[in-house]
């Protein structure tokens, strides 16, 4: 009975932190911080070309960006091409842009937000708050 009970324990431990783990670890040890927007301007197109700067805290492998409009409760995903012929975050402090966001400049700078996911480690990927930095 208590070996039953030892293995449902971890179990649920496991699946907790396989879905939660990474949010956890990007909130109390991000990859990315201090990213600011330096430049947004609008295309052709009524799409916001993006350029800022951030500075990376760890070496870990980028996985993808993940670019909301609306409120972490109701958001809808758009889509973010990479222009520049950088890879995201070399280490250290670095620039980026143009990011071509599939939004308006004003839906960028006053309605999205957007997480950054890396590969830390085998055990789960981490996701650490890209945009809007928290103050």
């Amino acid at each position: 009975m208590a070996r039953s009970l030892m293995a449902v324990f971890f179990g649920m431990l496991f699946l907790f932190f396989s879905y939660f783990g990474g949010q956890i670890e990007g909130r109390l040890f991000p990859v990315i911080e201090q990213t600011v927007l330096t430049h947004v301007e609008q295309d052709a197109h009524n799409r916001s070309l993006v350029w800022g700067h951030a500075m990376r805290l760890r070496d870990c492998s980028f996985v993808r960006l993940e670019w909301r409009i609306g409120t972490p409760a109701h958001y809808a995903v758009v889509d973010v091409v990479f222009l520049d012929a950088s890879e995201l975050g070399e280490g250290g402090g670095y620039d980026f842009g143009p990011w071509k966001v599939h939004a308006t400049p004003d839906q960028v700078l006053n309605r999205s937000f957007a997480t950054v996911v890396h590969r830390c480690h085998p055990l789960w990927t981490t996701e650490t708050i890209f945009w809007p930095m928290a103050e």
